[in-house]
């Protein structure tokens, strides 16, 4: 990290990561889950980072287009999702 860099470079830099993971969720069958994951960082930076909630936002819109794939024995109901 550069002398010049921003005090949000370091959070755009997380929430860089955070949607690459919830892209690969979604990939992975479990779209739905990745979207309420989303949603509740959507909430957490709406008001204090709103440029992130908005990048949060859009992975929000591809992982709705996403196919919801169930496979034998799993679930992704939020029951079975642990909070964070």
């Amino acid at each position: 990290m550069s002398a010049e860099a921003g005090p949000e470079e370091p959070l755009a830099a997380t929430v860089g990561y955070l949607i690459k993971t919830l892209r690969a969720l979604g990939r992975s069958g479990n779209p739905d889950g990745a979207n309420r994951l989303a949603a509740q960082a959507w909430l957490a930076l709406r008001d204090d980072a709103p440029r992130q909630a908005e990048r949060i936002n859009g992975a929000m819109h591809y992982l709705a287009r996403l196919p919801q794939v169930t496979r034998p024995g799993t679930t992704s109901s939020p029951d079975t999702m642990e909070e964070a």
